[in-house]
């Protein structure tokens, strides 16, 4: 529909009161002491989850207002499982005689026994292994897989929550009505995602949504309809929650005994992000300077008129948004980020003991600041009624998104074309005066130009061949929302001109690093030899991209059961997408800094306009919505390319080269297959029921009129990526990337197995110094699958003409079929190549496909 301007899109729908006054009261509960073992966990933690439900609605004066009422409580004191890997004891000590030759990067010879002595380990990498790396307690003692598990005190998810719905209708005349409605939803969290026990994080949360909608009938065949809502969303990241007060990282830093970071004092949530391809990441949610980390706030205005005229329905109108977002976050790298990839030594641990990280990051950062953007919509449509066999719905759209930008004027911007930072002429005063004389800054205009150009057609058609047998069809182009950034993400933490980013790649001159603990940084900026600063840039004319969507399906009722094909499909032609391009063209020739297009620069992340993505899906799908068994079965075979190379949501990218055309490869997340079976049954038992109707009132409320539900999930898996980290074949200053694939790497069903997923010996590090990048493709592996059947069963209790009683019992995951995460993918790390490590554990999401769960389910309704 020409209605909507993005493919995806919710309307919020609640209910309404009535002239009668009806009720609902509920409890939902869920106990580990029901429900199944996780596949990976060597105990059973704690799992309890309570619910509760009151809802009421009525009316408040007879025939004109109603109101209704939610309240919703979830309190969950559970457990969660955590297994992590954490060094072995041998390695704690230096001694890494279990392992590949480690070599001395001050002499260029292995070590002596693959072992570095007391006075080489590093003092501070001493503190961080003895202060957050717990002992291993599970495994070999030479094995630092999986090797440490343990017990959070709280869910994965949020441990305590109240939604708050209400909504008052109020009919103004026979022609005009009105409701409003707020929603307000505040949970608290004590969280860990996946990391090691000290580095927990809490988050508070208030959010809040209203509307209110006003129906005008001018006539019956014409009717207007304006809505105007909003959403505001306030968290805070790191303050006390349930008595848990998280790390902050101007401690952590004091306590190590790290230096160079944080030079302004921030005392936040947070710690000195240190990455490992070997042993578990020392990671920290980061926290905010203020009471509230971040406030979002969005308002919508949009009118609507419908007008019938002969065989037309005609629907034009508009819309308004507004975003804003408030951020006060200290971002990861205010107390550091440190990469250790075993470049020096050859494993990363002990480049670690000895002080050496591979790169190093800090920011002094620019908190508290407000962004703003805009977005505007027009449309008509037109359902045209050609004859009593064929509909047409035939509509237009035009979009207008403006670019972000922030209240206080410091945007800024990069030009390609001569290398300068560009920002606005009043904020030339405002540039850092650390920031690098090397760099220019000129005045002009940073904020891209939106575009207007954005007028699209949405067209559909339905013909009825017989009364039994339907063709449908539709074909649309929607417009590409822009990104946030360069003018959200980056200048969120570091600010371009206007606050200091730097990022230093190490390496050994003269038999000595660059950088090492305690103070991995040029003891000063001004006169450091090597580029520190990174930029972002947009082009300065936007051009949003264009979503050809288009479907085909064919309808068949036989008898009661109808039946449907479709075929739905999408071409995606100039995304944006974001992509590292100070990057020498590779070749024999060794890496330099003065080899850099832009060779002031450490990193120039661009964003390119000439993305692409093929989408193409079919659905066989088949449905019974009466008699004893009622079912919804569909199958979905699903291919879907792009050129955007992405490996996970968070927009990471393994596009190595850009001076090469992009290739197509699989997106990360669609399966091939997908098939998905709902099913309920009537048991024909009770009264109204086949077989023994005429139960005495007793034995029918216990035997009597229950129905089964069933879902079921199966699914192929979604594609993973291999990987490398240790060396730059390309001669790029690019370590790590794709590797060569010499086979084709995923084994057949058969062979699979948690220790073993893929071949990793179909795929080889490129030879050093080859002047080129891997060959592998980006998402060629096909992980894990799905295999989850959940099961309801469900009875209602009629206690009077008005009140009864729903009884529900619901088991997730019925034969607590072991659902896996992807498999670890560097193969440089032999002993987890291969290896999986978790299974999906996500009892919130629609599969349930965690271990084994029930619970039970009492509803009261008048």
């Amino acid at each position: 529909s020409a209605e909507f301007a993005r493919i995806g899109y919710y309307n919020t729908i609640t209910k309404r009161g009535t002239n009668q006054y009806h009720g609902e009261a509920s409890y939902y509960h869920r106990n580990s002491a029901l429900g199944a073992r996780g596949f990976f966990e060597n105990q059973k933690p704690l799992k309890l989850y309570h619910t509760f439900n009151l809802s009421g609605s009525g009316p408040i004066i007879r025939d004109r207002t109603f109101f209704y009422g939610l309240w919703n409580a979830e309190r969950v004191p559970e457990h969660t499982f955590f297994l992590d890997n954490v060094p072995t004891d041998q390695m704690r000590n230096g001694d890494f005689s279990s392992f590949a030759t480690i070599v001395d990067p001050l002499t260029g010879q292995p070590f002596s026994e693959n072992m570095i002595l007391p006075p080489r380990l590093n003092t501070v990498s001493l503190a961080v292994q003895d202060q957050y790396y717990h002992r291993a307690n599970m495994g070999t003692p030479d094995s630092f897989v999986k090797n440490f598990g343990w017990v959070f005190p709280y869910p994965e998810d949020q441990y305590h929550a109240d939604v708050l719905v209400t909504r008052i209708d109020h009919k103004i005349s026979e022609k005009n009505s009105i409701y409003g409605r707020y929603s307000g939803y505040w949970p608290r969290y004590v969280l860990n995602n996946g990391d090691l026990p000290d580095l927990n994080w809490t988050r508070l949360r208030q959010s809040h949504s209203w509307a209110v909608v006003d129906t005008h009938f001018f006539s019956p065949n014409l009717v207007n309809t304006f809505t105007f809502g909003g959403n505001r969303d306030r968290i805070v990241d790191g303050t006390k929650v349930n008595g848990y007060q998280p790390l902050t990282g101007d401690k952590v830093v004091a306590g190590i005994g790290l230096q160079g970071v944080n030079p302004k004092g921030y005392s936040a949530m947070g710690f000195p992000s240190m990455y490992f391809d070997s042993v578990t990441s020392l990671v920290q949610q980061p926290g905010g300077s203020r009471d509230a980390s971040e406030l979002q706030e969005n308002w919508t205005f949009a009118d609507s008129v419908n007008w019938a005229k002969g065989r037309h329905v005609v629907k034009f109108g508009g819309e308004l948004r507004a975003y804003m977002d408030f951020n006060t976050y200290i971002p990861e790298g205010s107390y550091g980020i440190f990469n250790f990839d075993g470049r020096f030594t050859g494993n990363d641990y002990a480049d670690f003991l000895l002080g050496l990280p591979a790169t190093s990051t800090r920011l002094d950062p620019f908190t508290d600041r407000t962004l703003w953007s805009r977005e505007s919509g027009l449309f008509v449509t037109d359902a045209f009624k050609v004859n009593r066999r064929l509909t047409l719905d035939l509509g237009m759209r035009w979009d207008y998104f403006t670019s972000p930008r922030y209240d206080d004027g410091l945007d800024y911007n990069w030009d390609p074309s001569t290398g300068d930072v560009v920002v606005p002429q009043a904020a030339l005063n405002k540039i850092s005066p650390l920031y690098p004389s090397s760099i220019t800054v000129t005045a002009g205009h940073p904020v891209p130009h939106p575009s207007k150009k954005n007028l699209v057609p949405r067209l559909g058609a339905a013909y009825r061949i017989t009364d039994k047998t339907v063709v449908r069809g539709a074909y649309g182009i929607f417009t590409e929302a822009p990104p946030n950034t360069p003018l959200f993400s980056f200048v969120h933490t570091a600010g371009g001109p206007f606050g200091l980013a730097e990022t230093y790649v190490n390496s050994f001159q003269n038999g000595q690093p660059l950088f090492a603990f305690p103070d991995p940084f040029p003891a000063n900026l001004g006169l450091a030899q090597i580029p520190s600063q990174s930029v972002e840039g947009f082009p300065f004319q936007t051009r949003n991209g264009r979503i050809h969507q288009f479907n085909l399906t064919v309808e068949r009722q036989v008898r009661d059961i109808g039946f449907r094909l479709s075929y739905v499909g999408s071409r995606s032609t100039g995304l944006n997408y974001s992509l590292e391009i100070n990057k020498p063209q590779p070749s024999l020739i060794q890496f330099t800094d003065s080899r850099r297009p832009w060779p002031q620069f450490q990193s120039v992340s661009y964003w390119r306009q000439n993305g692409a993505a093929h989408y193409d899906s079919l659905t066989l799908d088949a449905q019974r919505k009466v008699g004893q068994v009622k079912l919804d079965w569909f199958w979905t075979w699903a291919n879907n390319l792009d050129t955007l190379e992405l490996i996970d949501p968070y927009g990471d990218s393994l596009r190595e080269n850009p001076y090469a055309p992009p290739p197509w490869n699989h997106d990360f997340v669609t399966p091939r297959h997908r098939v998905v079976f709902n099913t309920a049954w009537d048991v024909p038992v009770g009264r109204g029921r086949p077989h023994l109707a005429n139960l005495p009132g007793a034995l029918d409320k216990v035997i009597g009129g229950w129905t089964l539900y069933s879902v079921a999930f199966f699914q192929t898996g979604q594609w993973f990526t291999p990987t490398f980290d240790q060396s730059d074949p390309s001669n790029t200053n690019t370590f790590g990337g794709l590797p060569d694939r010499v086979a084709n790497g995923n084994l057949p069903p058969s062979r699979r197995s948690v220790s073993h997923w893929f071949d990793a010996s179909a795929f080889e590090v490129p030879p050093a110094n080859t002047g080129r990048f891997g060959n592998s493709g980006v998402n060629i592996l096909e992980g894990p699958g799905l295999n989850t059947i959940n099961l309801t069963i469900r009875k209602r209790l009629l206690l009077t003409e008005r009140w009864h009683f729903d009884l529900m019992a619901m088991c997730g995951n019925l034969f607590n079929h072991p659902n896996f995460s992807k498999p670890s993918a560097d193969i440089e790390v032999p002993d987890q190549v291969g290896v999986i490590g978790a299974q999906h554990d996500r009892f919130f999401s629609g599969e349930k496909s965690g271990a084994r769960v029930i619970e039970l389910r009492g509803r009261l309704e008048f």
